[in-house]
């Protein structure tokens, strides 16, 4: 085994010594930079996570990479072993195999990605890193181990395993909530961990409840011998058991509190004596509602990955939106309005079904196809009599995705006019496309003794990653942000040109004017709770949107109640008259906009918010906002979040060990209640 170059994989014209040996040491080779990887990655997700600072928490994350290592690597290490192996018999195939697999590798990565249109600033690097850092790893540690003999070969095939068990031991005897903390740092931040994980928790999950007693002990399932017992499961008052695993059996008291919490519209599910069904309040809130003797022209403007914090109205310095202020300005601004979650493909279906995501029936595909037994805004309103007309520049509103249900016409001309999709230019042309579908109908509405009410939809997606530069317009500089920040300048410009020629046209004397967005937009890690882009957790750089309302009868105003998306559709049917479906699990909005503008400005009170995060590639969540608290709960570690928002808007110190048990208690309980007696998830509640 001496010799400068025997060392070298596999080369023809080895002994009969090294055609096992060389196996042997690539084997452990494979096992040793696994081991080293996964505490890598445990250390930058421990890095890239906020609140990991707590040493248990930490010491957790580490024991759960080493012992992730302990059953990941024996397993590549075979593989390495067998392949090597079987290679050695046919040894000259052994080094051109090899050059081909890396050639295959380099021109297929060259012929699929555009390099020039890659944001460079927006890349998240760790993963190419700790692969090349593997490679290399691999490479040096076999070279070194071919040098040093069997003997350390032997005994590092010994130790490995037992130092894996010795991690495992040390996670599993580390208190339940580092193990929680641990599992959600391993889950959001890691890229080699987090499959890992979630492929290995169903096999420790002993009632098969999706909740792993042996991952993260009492904080994920406090009975693994008992399926309707984890922290999701429904609480039976007064029955001697704690089914949620909150500590204690909820009273008969406790239950009617949460009820009254829920009072409003969307609380209550219809299954049990002791739930009143999901009640059409007519207007408990005593605000005083504009009698309407026909139903209202509307446009429905959705600016997609909007951050609110970004515009002027809602105290951004930068001017990237002076149309969309000037709007806010005459309009009744939301400055707490929410998204069901953060990502189109969870917040646009809830808008328009006014139903929470995991609710809706779907197929399982990454961005799923809507039932066509779902009941959507588009046929509601077609059913009062609307021609509905929307224009859209995203790609899940083609129309196989079934969001355009109940809609006259629907357009996504603008993704094949302007391709790539999600690297065009498109306001531009919907402001256009709009008002040219408005002209063409013009003199058959004139002509028409009762024209129907009409509904517009305005999709601009321009601020979606990539972020373009736009010539002619404000550029804020070459990073992302600046990027973004522009991309917000162009669409804003062309929202105004759809304003401004609606109004030049004399559109309608009695139009509702609704802007907002999908969901917002992480643009700085460091900044932004370890993200970029979106759809990866609730905190509300991707979930608080803007939402204005602007209409005849309700005096611009800035309201600080908190609202939800998902009440834009029962709103809007309000408006027109008709009742609200019991379904629908959004609040009309209508006695807010009422009450605008009065002297004594009391806002009327509305349900705590819920919206979800429903990704296969990592944990669900749950979010709920019950100002001025709001609630992040990771599933199924049953680690849970609290943030003080009033005092802490930026979500940075999550306040749950340090707030008062009893507050405690409660918000815990409002968000426990809600997933498990008021959601109705759909009979296949795919992850997507």
């Amino acid at each position: 085994m001496r010799g400068g170059k025997q060392w070298i994989l596999l080369m023809p014209g080895a002994g009969t010594r090294a055609v096992l040996a060389r196996p042997l040491a690539l084997a452990a080779a494979v096992s040793g930079t696994v081991a080293v990887s996964a505490l890598a990655d445990a250390a930058v997700a421990t890095l890239r996570e906020p609140g990991t600072a707590e040493l248990a928490a930490t010491l957790a994350t580490f024991a759960l990479g080493a012992a992730a290592a302990a059953v990941l690597a024996p397993v590549l290490a075979l593989v390495a072993f067998m392949s090597a192996r079987a290679l050695a018999l046919v040894p000259r195939l052994a080094l051109p195999l090899v050059l081909l697999c890396v050639t295959l590798a380099v021109v297929g990565a060259a012929s699929v990605i555009e390099f020039d249109r890659i944001q460079w600033d927006a890349v998240d690097l760790w993963l190419p890193t700790l692969l090349l850092g593997s490679a290399f790893g691999l490479v040096a540690t076999f070279a070194w181990l071919m040098r040093r003999g069997r003997a350390l070969l032997l005994a590092l095939c010994t130790t490995q395993p037992l130092l894996g068990l010795a991690a495992m031991t040390a996670f599993l005897a580390a208190n339940p909530a580092a193990r929680s903390h641990a599992l959600a740092v391993v889950d959001q931040g890691s890229v080699l961990l987090s499959p890992l994980v979630q492929r290995v928790s169903p096999m420790l999950d002993r009632d098969g409840d999706g909740h792993p007693r042996w991952l993260c002990g009492q904080g994920c399932d406090c009975d693994d011998r008992r399926a309707d017992v984890h922290p999701l499961a429904r609480e039976l008052p007064a029955n001697g058991i704690d089914e949620d695993c909150d500590g204690r059996d909820q009273s008969k008291s406790e239950l009617a509190a949460l009820l009254t919490a829920f009072s409003g519209g969307h609380a209550q599910r219809p299954d049990a004596e002791q739930n009143a069904g999901p009640s059409q309040q007519p207007n408990p809130r005593g605000a005083k509602t504009a009698v309407r003797t026909r139903a209202p022209d509307v446009l429905l403007i959705v600016v997609d990955t909007l951050r609110v914090d970004h515009l002027g109205l809602y105290g951004y310095a930068r001017a990237t939106s002076p149309r969309i202020d000037a709007l806010g300005k005459e309009s009744v601004v939301f400055e707490q309005a929410r998204s069901a979650g953060p990502s189109t493909r969870f917040s646009m279906p809830a808008m328009l079904t006014s139903k929470w995501f995991t609710e809706i029936a779907r197929n399982r595909d990454e961005w799923p196809t809507i039932a066509q037994s779902e009941v959507l805004l588009g046929e509601r309103l077609h059913d009062l009599g609307y021609t509905l007309a929307a224009f859209h520049s995203i790609r899940y509103f083609r129309p196989y995705f079934h969001l355009g249900q109940g809609f006259d016409h629907w357009s996504d001309r603008a993704m094949d006019e302007r391709k790539p999709e999600l690297a065009m230019t498109s306001s531009d042309y919907i402001t256009d496309e709009v008002l040219t579908w408005v002209d063409d109908r013009a003199r058959d509405r004139q002509a028409t003794a009762t024209p129907p009410p009409r509904f517009l939809w305005a999709y601009y997606g321009d601020p979606h990653a990539e972020y373009m530069r736009h010539k002619g317009y404000p550029s804020f500089g070459n990073t992302s942000i600046d990027r973004y920040d522009g991309e917000i300048a162009f669409t804003d410009h062309h929202v105004g040109r759809l304003l401004d020629g609606l109004a030049a046209r004399k559109y309608s004397d009695d139009l509702i004017i609704i802007l907002t967005s999908d969901h917002g937009e992480a643009l700085d890690k460091a900044d932004d709770h370890g993200a970029l882009n979106h759809s990866k957790d609730l905190y509300d750089e991707l979930v608080h949107v803007p939402l204005m309302i602007k209409g005849p009868g309700f005096a611009p105003d800035r309201l600080t109640t908190p609202v939800s998306l998902i009440d834009i559709l029962p709103t809007l049917l309000e408006l027109a008259n008709a009742p609200l479906a019991p379904e629908l699990r959004g609040v009309s909005l209508l006695p807010w906009l009422n009450s605008s503008g009065s002297k004594q400005h009391t806002e009327p009170p509305h349900p705590p918010l819920f919206f979800e995060k429903h990704r296969a590639i990592d944990d669900p969540q749950k979010g709920m906002l019950a100002w001025p608290y709001k609630v992040i709960m990771t599933v199924p570690t049953g680690r849970v979040e609290i943030y003080d928002l009033e005092r802490d808007p930026r979500e940075r110190v999550d306040v749950y060990e340090t707030l008062a048990a009893e507050e405690r208690a409660r918000l815990t309980g409002m968000i426990g209640h809600w997933a498990s007696q008021v959601l109705q998830p759909a009979p296949n509640n795919y992850r997507h």
